[in-house]
């Protein structure tokens, strides 16, 4: 072989693995994480008659929710990661409302709200349903989130936003 195929040869195999290397680079930063972060960041309304209920647009970070339709903001308290098995409602990330009365005095009686203070909010991802950047939002008012069933009193609202 000559010294020009040689070079030619080296540069193939060089730059064979570094191809490679960025296009894994570009999936992977392609993939959207929609769950809350330190800064606020905006989300649209997925599901149906949420717009109506919440409104279109949601802002949500580790430490505050709020909706377009209602009036302030949930303060939010991490308390735990909760594994509800099939439950496609509630489950993920799960927050403490901090201000829970406050909020529900701010808003009671609006279209579609909750009819008692929500006590805790659950952030589940929802990208393998609805493609990256969707979370379905689930609100609770019962008072003790791990003693929550399907069939029991307490489950307020169950609404599916993406990532803007």
């Amino acid at each position: 072989m000559t010294k020009s195929r040689n070079r030619t040869l080296i540069d193939i195999l060089v730059a064979a693995p570094v191809a490679l290397l960025l296009a894994f680079g570009a999936v992977a930063k392609s993939k959207v994480d929609p769950m809350p972060t330190d800064t606020a960041r905006s989300y649209t309304a997925l599901s149906n008659g949420t717009s109506s209920t919440l409104g279109a647009t949601m802002k949500l970070s580790r430490t505050s929710v709020s909706f377009s339709k209602l009036k302030g903001e949930m303060k939010l308290q991490y308390s735990d990661v909760w594994n509800n098995g099939n439950d496609t409602d509630f489950g993920g990330s799960v927050y403490k409302v901090l201000n829970a009365d406050a909020f529900f005095s701010q808003n009671k009686g609006r279209n579609g709200f909750c009819d008692e203070p929500v006590r805790w909010l659950t952030v589940m991802d929802m990208g393998n349903q609805f493609g990256g950047g969707a979370v379905r939002i689930g609100m609770l008012s019962i008072g003790d989130w791990r003693k929550y069933t399907p069939d029991a009193l307490g489950a307020c609202s169950a609404d599916t936003f993406t990532l803007k």
